[in-house]
């Protein structure tokens, strides 16, 4: 099938252009002004319409294998192309954990005809303290986009906290010149946290337990692990002004952070609204904090932005707080609130395509772009769309779990169509 999207907008971090695209066996082979309809092509009016390189979501948790009642592959990657979402990294925590290349190959083979958009994997770092030894060798012959190194503990059994386990990885991945990805939260300070609230069942503790001094004491360790072997790092989910004021020391071209739509869009209130519905890894933070990182994304300080989408069902997030797991769904509304933003004036189309395809594409090293020749990943966004995020309908049609924490959120700017490959995934054609 050949398709020729005319009228369109194409929006690079570099400015706006209307522009036509054509596209044939899935790349794009034409870009320009005005361009001739060939016969046998079907015509995708644009009018009026902005063309948005295809979003990368680099964290996601599509809970394949092992908790698959919260979501799989099939509906997570479907929810990613309703959020105008073309490619997602998916995370190793799962059930059992990604940890070796034959861990990596038998969950691609479980995956991959279920994947509706592009994908890719992390591995997870180990370490098992009796024998001293970690699972670094294992991720230098992977093939895995990543590996990924919970310093704090979250979803999962995957932790690897000890200093001389954390030095031994930092020194041979950087030797390899691959990437590392971190969860950054104090392991030790959280615990101390935990055993003061025993007993308490607030869903507000949660941002106390991992206050701002846990996620900052592990940015920190890693930042300087990260200088002192020229490792290539990435902080997954950064949330507080004291980690962005450290991160900005360190930034450079090897050494990239992201922030959550989360952390950008909800405060620490929520706990107080939503209960455990608003509990993540790190929590919620502060107004302050929310500034802070709208403003580094604005600046170009934040790299991008991810969604850490990690579904649990209603009725685990309903149990008492310390039963109840962190995380909250998000490959739906992430393109939306980022939209929204730009349509009241905190951010620019263009921040918007920086932080969703551009940088995710040179960090991870992903041949993607809206350019001729390379794989026809874009997605078309309507900025007059206005629609209300409804658990099981706008923003969570599509997530196994059917809630959202930005339920009865108006938001001005969605995703009409998104294009994998050549294939409208969602959309008119869907």
């Amino acid at each position: 099938m050949v398709f020729l999207f005319k009228g369109g907008t194409l929006v690079t971090s570099n400015g706006k252009m209307l522009q036509d695209v054509r596209v044939e066996e899935g790349k794009i082979v034409e870009i320009g002004s005005d361009l001739k309809v060939n016969d046998g092509e079907e015509v995708i009016d644009c009018t009026g319409k902005f063309i948005l390189p295809g979003v990368i979501d680099v964290h996601v948790h599509l809970r394949e294998p092992g908790g698959e009642h919260k979501e799989d592959f099939e509906s997570g990657t479907k929810a990613a192309s309703a959020g105008g979402v073309t490619m997602v990294l998916d995370m190793p925590n799962n059930s059992p954990a990604v940890i070796s290349q034959k861990a990596l190959e038998e969950k691609r083979a479980l995956v991959n005809d279920k994947a509706q958009v592009d994908y890719d994997l992390y591995m997870g770092a180990t370490f098992d303290p009796k024998t001293g030894k970690t699972n670094v060798g294992e991720f230098l012959k992977s093939d895995a986009v990543a590996l990924k190194i919970y310093v704090g503990s979250s979803t999962g059994n995957l932790l690897v906290h000890q200093k001389e386990a954390l030095e031994e990885i930092f020194e041979k991945v950087a030797e390899a010149d691959r990437l590392i990805c971190v969860h950054a939260e104090d392991e030790a300070l959280i615990k101390e946290h935990m055993a003061q609230f025993e007993g308490e069942d607030d869903p507000i503790i949660h941002a106390q337990i991992r206050d701002d001094e846990v996620a900052y004491r592990a940015v920190k360790l890693v930042l300087h692990l990260a200088k002192k072997h020229g490792t290539r790092l990435h902080i997954a989910h950064l949330s507080t002004t004291k980690e962005l004021r450290e991160f900005e020391e360190f930034k450079s071209d090897r050494i990239s952070c992201e922030v959550t739509p989360h952390h950008l869009f909800l405060n620490q209130l929520e706990l107080r609204e939503q209960g455990n519905f608003a509990k993540m890894n790190p929590p919620l933070r502060t107004e302050e904090d929310q500034a802070a990182l709208m403003e580094g994304l604005r600046s170009g300080l934040v790299n991008m932005v991810a969604t850490d989408h990690a579904p649990h069902t209603k009725e685990e997030k309903e149990k008492g707080y310390w039963e109840a797991p962190a995380g909250v769904p998000g490959l739906e509304t992430m393109l939306p609130l980022l939209l929204d933003a730009v349509n009241h004036g905190e951010l620019e189309l263009e921040d918007v395509v920086r932080v969703t395809s551009e940088e995710p594409a040179r960090v991870f090293e992903l041949e993607i772009g809206l350019e001729k020749g390379k794989a026809a990943n874009f997605t078309v966004v309507d900025m007059d769309l206005v629609q209300t995020v409804e658990n099981g309908g706008s923003g969570a049609r599509y997530t196994k779990c059917g809630w959202s924490p930005f339920a009865g959120h108006k938001l001005k700017g969605w995703p009409v169509m998104t294009v994998v490959k050549g294939e409208i995934v969602f959309g008119e054609a869907d």
